[in-house]
C-alpha cells in the first residue's frame, strides 16, 4: 500500500517537472515550485496521518502495557492494515487480560487451600531453604511463618527425624515417608517428603500430618478392648471355678453349695450390670436416647440419688451432706438422666473414701454462665494423680485398678455421666490432688 502511494507521488512530481520544461518562463518555473512543495506538504502529511501516526500509537500503547498499564487501548479509524493491526492487537490483549484474571484467580483459591489447610504444608529448595511454609506447619512446629523464610529446612524444623528424611530423599530422589512424635509437645506426625517431579522444578515439597488424635483414639480403643477382656475374664473365671467346686462334691455340702451359688450369682449380676452399661453408653452416644426435658429442681435430683445410697454410706460410715443454695432457678433436665449422674458421681466418691471420711454435694449458681447451675460432688477421699484426670472419664479407665477391684462398678459410670451431662449441653469435668480428695462438678442450663 505505501508503495503505491509512494509511485503516484514520484510520477506526480515528475509530471510537474516535465510541465516546467515546456513552460519556460520564470514565473512558471515558481508558481512550479510552489505546487510542488505544496504536493509533498500535503502527500506527506496524508501519509503521517495514515500510517506513521497509528503505529506510532500503537507502539505507545505496548510501552503503556509493558509499564504496567493493563487498561490501554487504541481505536481503530478505517479499514486498512494497520488498523487491521490494532484490531488484532486490542484482541490479544483482551486475550491476555482473561488469561491473567483466570491465572490470578486460580492462584487465590491455591493460597487459600495452602493457607487453610489442616495439614502443615513446607516447600523448599534444593540447597534446602524453606520457600514457603503455611500456619498450621508453623503451629505443629512452633515457628513463624514471617522468620522461616529463606531460613534452612533444619533451622526451621529443630527435629532430627525431620532432617533425616529431608536428607534421604534428597540423597535419593525417592519419596520419603515416616511417623515421628516430636519432642516436647508430643505430637504424633505422619511426614512424607516428596522431591522434584521433573528435574527442571527446584524444590521439596514436606507435608506433616497431624495425627495425635488418631493415635490417642487407637489408644483409648485399644486400652477398651483390654480392659473390656479383663473385666468380662474376672467374673467368668469366678464362675468357672464356683462350677468346678461344685462339681468335685461340694453339692453334697448343702451350706458350702448355698455359698458357692450366692457368689456365683454375685458375679452373673456384675456381668448383667456391664452389660446393661455398655448398652445404655452405646444408646447415649449415638442420641437414640431422647432426652424428656422439663423444669426440674435441684432437690428433685439430688434428694432421690442420696437416698438410693443412704444404706451403704451408713454401712461403709461415710458422713453425706447436701448443701443447695436458697433460690435457685430450676433446671431444664431429664430427671431420671440427671439423677443417673448424680448417683454415678456419689457412689464414685464412696468407693474411694475411707470410713469417716464426708461427701457434699452442693448445688449453685453457675459463676463462669448465668444462665447455668452449677453441682459438685467433694469427697475427702484418697484422690486422682495428675497423669489419670485427662483419662478419667473414658471406658473401663480407672485411676486406681487395685482400689477398685475390692469394691463394686463397671469402670463406665464416669463415661455414662459425662455423655449424659454433655447431652444436657452442659459440662462436666474433676477436680483433684493425690491424697488430698476429689471435687466432680457438672453444669445444667437453666429452664428460664
Amino acid at each position: 500500500m505505501v508503495r503505491r502511494y509512494l509511485l503516484i507521488y514520484f510520477f506526480v512530481n515528475l509530471a510537474l517537472l516535465l510541465l516546467a520544461f515546456v513552460m519556460q518562463t520564470m514565473q512558471m518555473w515558481a508558481l512550479l515550485a510552489v505546487a510542488l512543495t505544496g504536493t509533498s506538504w500535503i502527500i506527506g502529511w496524508w501519509l503521517y496521518q495514515r500510517w506513521y501516526r497509528p503505529i506510532r500509537q500503537l507502539h505507545n500503547t505496548i510501552e503503556r502495557e509493558l509499564h504496567g498499564d493493563s487498561h490501554a487501548r487504541l481505536l481503530p479509524v478505517g479499514e486498512n492494515s494497520v488498523d487491521e493491526l490494532i484490531r488484532a492487537y486490542n484482541r490479544l490483549t483482551d486475550e491476555r487480560r482473561k488469561t491473567i484474571q483466570s491465572l490470578a484467580l486460580e492462584r487465590d483459591r491455591l493460597g487459600n487451600v495452602f493457607f487453610n489447610m489442616v495439614d502443615g504444608v513446607i516447600i523448599t529448595d534444593t540447597d534446602g531453604h524453606v520457600v514457603q511454609i503455611n500456619p498450621a506447619a508453623a503451629r505443629l512446629l512452633d515457628a513463624s511463618s514471617a522468620t522461616a523464610i529463606g531460613r534452612s529446612f533444619a533451622e526451621v524444623v529443630r527435629h532430627h527425624e525431620l532432617i533425616d528424611l529431608w536428607q534421604k530423599c534428597a540423597a535419593t530422589h525417592l519419596e520419603q515417608s515416616n511417623s515421628i512424635v516430636l519432642s516436647g509437645s508430643g505430637v504424633f506426625l505422619q511426614v512424607i517428603v516428596t522431591p522434584p517431579a521433573e528435574v527442571e522444578l527446584n524444590g521439596y515439597l514436606i507435608i506433616l500430618q497431624d495425627l495425635t488424635q488418631v493415635r490417642h483414639l487407637q489408644t483409648m480403643r485399644k486400652d477398651f478392648i483390654t480392659n473390656l477382656s479383663h473385666e468380662l475374664r474376672t467374673p467368668l473365671a469366678a464362675l468357672r471355678a464356683v462350677m468346678e467346686t461344685l462339681q468335685t462334691g461340694a453339692l453334697d455340702d448343702r451350706p458350702t453349695a448355698m455359698r458357692f451359688l450366692s457368689r456365683a450369682e454375685a458375679e452373673i449380676d456384675t456381668l448383667t450390670q456391664m452389660i446393661g452399661e455398655l448398652l445404655e453408653l452405646s444408646r447415649i452416644e449415638s442420641g437414640k436416647v431422647p432426652l424428656r426435658l422439663i423444669p426440674t429442681t435441684a432437690s428433685d435430683i439430688i434428694t432421690p440419688a442420696v437416698q438410693r445410697l443412704a444404706a451403704q454410706a451408713e454401712r461403709q460410715n461415710l458422713h453425706v451432706e447436701v448443701d443447695i443454695a436458697d433460690g435457685l432457678p430450676p433446671v431444664l433436665a431429664d430427671a431420671s438422666r440427671v439423677q443417673q449422674v448424680v448417683t454415678n458421681l456419689l457412689h464414685n466418691a464412696m468407693k474411694f473414701t475411707p470410713p469417716d471420711g464426708t461427701i457434699t454435694i452442693s448445688v449453685t449458681n453457675d459463676d463462669n454462665f448465668d444462665d447455668f447451675i452449677l453441682f459438685q460432688v467433694k469427697d475427702t477421699g484418697t484422690g486422682i494423680a495428675d497423669h489419670d484426670l485427662s483419662r478419667i472419664f473414658e471406658r473401663f479407665y480407672k485411676a486406681d485398678r487395685a482400689r477398685t477391684r475390692t469394691g463394686e462398678g463397671t469402670g463406665l459410670g464416669l463415661a455414662i455421666a459425662k455423655h449424659i451431662v454433655q447431652a444436657h449441653g452442659g459440662v462436666i469435668g474433676v477436680k483433684s490432688k493425690l491424697g488430698k480428695g476429689s471435687t466432680f462438678y457438672f453444669t445444667l442450663p437453666t429452664s428460664d
